[in-house]
């Protein structure tokens, strides 16, 4: 089960005296999908006058400082929802990395692959993001049901 769903799990649990809870839940959840469609933004914004070429060691030398300040910039607002959250429910949005696999925003820091390409790692981002916003978007519909 994915934090996400215990998060979700945890908080259909709650009772109608945690309903003011339960809204700031699904705020909170909205919030951390308009943050990850943000960062698919810059990614995509990337994508849209990528270089043929870049340097072969991180995809940050490919996308430039700025796209990479406003992704560092979305990651730790991302990290502020992903408290939230965790100070509501009790599940702990964030691995023994301080990762948070499920809502945390993709950043263009790590090392590329052997014969990967800024674009090729601009897209994988994309996809991670957009399955990790679907998923919001699915236990927000859930959460309101």
């Amino acid at each position: 089960m994915s934090l996400l769903d215990r998060a979700v799990d945890t908080v259909e649990r709650w009772g109608g005296e945690r309903s003011d809870d339960r809204d700031r839940c699904v705020e909170l959840l909205e919030q951390a999908a308009e943050q990850l469609q943000r960062a698919i933004d810059v990614w995509r914004a990337f994508l849209d006058d990528a270089p043929e070429s870049g340097d072969r060691f991180t995809a940050v030398l490919w996308i430039g400082a700025e796209r990479a300040k406003r992704l560092q910039s979305i990651h730790l607002e991302n990290r502020q929802t992903a408290l939230a959250l965790t100070e509501l429910t009790g599940v702990r949005f964030k691995d023994s990395l301080s990762l948070a696999e499920d809502i945390d925003v993709v950043q263009p820091y790590d090392q590329l692959g052997p014969q990967e390409t800024g674009v090729e790692r601009a897209e994988s981002a994309i996809r991670t993001m957009s399955a990790r916003k679907q998923s919001i978007e699915r236990a927000v519909t859930s959460l309101r049901e």
